[in-house]
């Protein structure tokens, strides 16, 4: 993998930069995947946000307080998509990466946008008229989750801030149903790991 800078990680490194980088997700979204599979096992969260986005940066204040800060659990992995919806720069990155107090966060920069087209068209992002971009959207999928080839998988919850989306099928984000639900499925994943051995 190639970090921040241009340095070469070793696999589950992004890891270590989690906190102070970012790596540049190419349009095949390959890293994404290689992290997205090698996280099997662990509930995952894919938040997909614009760095500069007053909404989104809220979306991640409040994730952060109702969910991430409090949890440091190694089985909750977390992969942040920024996308250049409303302008910004690579630079932007690092700032919004910084409301997310995790070790387990991972940040992504598409300059192109490509990953919110692919994956609105993946989870079918429609309200009654057009597909809607994907972006300010918040996921989350389960352990047995793999990510097998070109097509975003299907994610369990998602919930997003987008005004497009209004009166669809998809919820408006509630930071803190999400952080229950994700408390609640680490903790069913705590009894079926005790229940297996």
């Amino acid at each position: 993998a190639i970090g921040a800078c241009g340095i070469r990680l070793a696999p589950g490194a992004a890891d270590a930069t989690a906190a102070s980088g970012y790596v540049i997700l190419q349009d095949d979204f390959s890293q994404l995947r290689e992290d997205f599979n090698r996280a099997k096992g662990s509930l995952r969260l894919l938040f997909v946000v614009d760095p500069i986005c007053p909404g989104c940066l809220r979306g991640m204040d409040d994730m952060n307080k109702d969910l991430l800060s409090r949890t440091k659990d190694e089985r909750l992995r977390t992969f942040v998509v920024h996308v250049p919806v409303i302008g910004p720069k690579a630079k932007n990155v690092p700032p919004a990466a910084r409301l997310l107090e995790n070790p387990y966060v991972h940040n992504y920069w598409n300059a192109s946008g490509e990953f919110g087209r692919a994956l609105a068209k993946a989870v079918r992002l429609k309200n009654d008229k057009e597909t809607v971009h994907a972006w300010d959207v918040w996921l989350l999928y389960g352990p047995e989750v793999e990510w097998t080839d070109s097509t975003i998988p299907q994610p369990e919850l998602l919930m997003h801030q987008l005004w497009k989306l209004e009166g669809t099928k998809f919820p408006l984000l509630d930071s803190a149903v999400f952080a229950r639900e994700v408390q609640n499925r680490l903790q069913a994943l705590s009894a079926s790991t005790v229940t297996s051995k």
